[in-house]
């Protein structure tokens, strides 16, 4: 269920000005689920950048609670960084 909810916000993103906009939960589902270094650092960045983490997890703990445990991880390391 979730590759698909997640399907349908990349293929089909907010515009804003004509620039398509992924959906800042999906975006960070699709790192989490790829767990690359790259992946996790940019979602690091992402978070230190002033990502809204409580969305994100809303999102998470809705359709992929699995990922909650590496978002932590992440959330802790953006926490750590500052």
């Amino acid at each position: 269920m979730a590759d698909e909810v997640v399907e349908e916000q990349v293929e089909e993103p907010y515009e804003s000005e004509g620039i398509p906009i992924v959906d800042p939960g999906a975006l960070v589902y699709l790192k989490l689920k790829a767990w690359r270094r790259k992946d996790q650092e940019d979602v690091v960045q992402l978070l230190k950048k002033g990502l809204d983490d409580k969305m994100v997890r809303e999102y998470l703990e809705e359709i992929a609670p699995d990922l909650l445990e590496k978002f932590d991880i992440l959330v802790s390391r953006a926490d750590d960084a500052e």
